[in-house]
């Protein structure tokens, strides 16, 4: 009698962690598996071959080497901010090893917790002008990162473009996948300038197009959606009014540091080991356990069964009608 209900006991706590790994699956991967509120990240980069326009004096640098600051905060208090929504500001400067300031720039994008995508809200802006709509991806990848492509804004257009999956890779152990991303040259203002700048004719101002185009690379840990490290080569150039080069404003190869890497590369492995935390382990555990317990718990239903089976069979036979000699 106890056997049997022992293994009862134990058929209902496996049926129950069975239930309970569907449960993780179905309820707490979904609720657990989100963009944070409060992400924070201050990535460095490296420019090298960096050509600027010094406006100040109107001479064309070349050949310079420059650092950029990058700092990504999470607003949790934002009102925008909530289950499904993170409101993330990134802001960026370039500055030569010398000091001067080369380029700032500074975005604030909504996301969707779970896809990565920016989402229509209304406190995304670009340098905080608000009547831009950040589209796409931007400061991570999506959880489960595809080999497809995807969309990724770029801040200096205002606009997304295709970033294409090229293969798989290593860095530093750690497998990730590379995407290649073409801006095309792009006019994102137009300004007056004196004409000789512009191989114009004459001695006023004329006026120009100010040019942008880009070559990005984007390694990604595709578990975590994790940027772990990127590298890109901008070029924003003057074109006067007949179709003329003229200086170019920025230009350069930026890439992360090792610093940077490093840290995107843990930043990654810890967030992939938590999701897998949720989506493999602890449901592959509960599975484990509940069918050894369903296995020994129908064990011991089948022989409390049989033992009772035998002692009704003994109480039988030993109770037999007397015979006449």
């Amino acid at each position: 009698m106890r056997g049997r209900a022992i293994g009862l006991g134990l058929l209902g706590l496996g049926a129950f962690l069975l239930a309970a790994a569907l449960a993780v699956r179905l309820f707490l991967e979904p609720a657990l598996v989100k963009l944070p509120l409060d992400q924070t990240a201050e990535p460095t980069a490296q420019g090298t071959g960096v050509d600027f326009f010094d406006l100040s004096t109107q001479r064309q640098l070349r050949g310079l080497e420059a650092d950029v600051r990058q700092r990504v905060e999470g607003d949790a208090g934002s009102g925008a901010a909530g289950d499904d929504v993170a409101v993330w500001n990134f802001g960026s400067t370039v500055t030569s090893t010398d000091g001067v300031l080369l380029n700032a720039g500074t975005y604030r994008v909504c996301l969707d917790r779970r896809t990565a995508v920016a989402v229509d809200c209304t406190v995304d802006n670009v340098d905080y002008d608000d009547d831009v709509s950040v589209e796409g991806l931007t400061l991570t990848f999506p959880f489960g990162t595809e080999k497809k492509d995807y969309d990724v804004f770029n801040s200096t257009t205002r606009s997304a473009f295709p970033a294409t999956y090229e293969g798989v890779e290593d860095i530093e152990g750690l497998e990730v996948y590379r995407f290649e991303m073409v801006v095309p040259e792009t006019v994102i203002r137009s300004t007056d300038v004196p004409a000789a700048l512009v191989g114009a004719d004459g001695s006023g101002t004329v006026q120009a197009d100010v040019v942008y185009s880009n070559e990005r690379t984007i390694w990604v840990e595709p578990t975590s959606g994790v940027i772990v490290t990127s590298e890109e080569s901008p070029n924003t150039v003057l074109r006067g009014p007949d179709g003329e080069a003229g200086p170019t404003i920025l230009a350069g190869t930026f890439a992360a540091d090792s610093d940077t890497i490093a840290a995107g590369v843990a930043r990654a492995e810890d967030i992939r080991g938590q999701i897998s935390m949720v989506t493999t382990v602890i449901p592959l555990v509960l599975v484990g356990l509940g069918l050894v317990l369903l296995l020994v718990g129908a064990l011991l239903v089948r022989r409390a069964r049989a033992r009772d089976f035998l002692d009704e069979s003994y109480d039988a036979s030993a109770v037999r009608e007397p015979q006449v000699q």
